[in-house]
């Protein structure tokens, strides 16, 4: 099966290492020049841990890259499928329309972005068929432009969104979470993908956000009682904006967030991660997008739309 790369962060890395060293066709499209010539000539580091004992070196002899140009395109097969794994912040028009000048008509699209209001966009802009969106549980840490750490072995959802299904995609679609296990990676077809994409959404909106403006680990905002306070109230709020769209959520989805700060105690959200390197983060594409949602439908959204303006206060600060 070939894949094309899109993003070689940390999931692009490893999900494109991984895939290789199963013996899949991979091409990384970063972008850079410089980052494509490191990795084709000193492979890719990646693993669990970081001790060398625990890495895998994967030469750039396994795999092809090139910087992703409109001109490079050309010079590559079209996958069977794209991996979208570049932030949302990202997924600029120019880009768009490079992802599908990549495609042809037994193409798929998968995008790992965390929000939802990306996936219109990705579809409007894709030739052929509409996106599947992927929702994971892999941990990784990129420590250079060719080594990544597997921090957390996850599973992977998959399911399609849209409104313009590919013949035979659903069975392309099984053949590639039978690829991604070969490979070891945990990976399932979802029925209801749109709830789980709304169920993510509502842990980042409530975890994220309180993790960067604290700086604390997701653990830590069990350990305090307004930090719990806070986090409820967010919850309760973007609840009353999902049950105005009518979107289905479990009844006892409280205690799933609370179970999520309990098991990633240790872990430093996606969102911290931005803020401390000094990198603008996703919460127009959480928060940001509750507020959106919660002023189309004539309702406000408070304790929101203010977390969405402290955090982008930090990044431009």
């Amino acid at each position: 099966m070939r894949f094309g790369i899109v993003g070689t962060g940390a999931l692009g890395l490893l999900f494109g290492a991984g895939l290789a060293a199963a013996g899949e066709e991979v091409h990384f499209w970063t972008r850079t020049a410089w980052q494509a010539e490191l990795l084709l000539r000193e492979g890719i580091s990646w693993g669990r841990g970081g001790h060398a004992d625990q890495r895998v070196h994967l030469p750039g002899s396994l795999f092809s890259a090139s910087p992703l140009e409109e001109n490079a395109i050309s010079e590559v097969q079209p996958p069977d499928w794209i991996f979208l794994t570049v932030k949302q912040r990202d997924l600029t028009e120019e880009l768009l329309q490079l992802i599908a000048n990549m495609q042809d008509e037994h193409t798929g699209v998968v995008c790992f972005q965390n929000g939802y209001g990306h996936m219109e966009r990705v579809e409007k802009a894709m030739r052929y068929g509409s996106p599947y969106a992927a929702l994971t549980t892999e941990g990784a840490k990129r420590q250079d432009g060719r080594a990544v750490v597997r921090s957390l072995t996850g599973e992977t959802r998959l399911g399609q969104v849209g409104s313009r299904p590919q013949p035979g995609m659903n069975k392309n679609a099984e053949n590639l979470t039978a690829v991604l296990v070969k490979a070891g990676f945990p990976a399932f077809l979802s029925n209801d993908i749109v709830k789980e994409i709304y169920r993510k959404l509502l842990i980042n909106a409530a975890i994220n956000p309180l993790t960067a403006l604290w700086r604390i680990p997701n653990g830590e905002l069990l350990m305090d009682s307004e930090r719990l306070e806070l986090m409820n109230e967010l919850i309760d709020e973007a609840l009353i904006i999902y049950d105005e769209y009518e979107l289905p959520y479990d009844s006892d989805v409280k205690e799933q967030i609370m179970d999520v700060c309990r098991t990633t105690a240790g872990n430093i959200s996606s969102m911290l991660s931005d803020v401390l390197q000094g990198k603008a983060t996703e919460i127009d594409y959480i928060n940001g997008y509750l507020v959106e949602m919660a002023r189309t439908a004539g309702i406000q959204a408070l304790r929101h739309e203010v977390v969405w303006k402290l955090v982008k206060g930090l990044a431009s600060g």
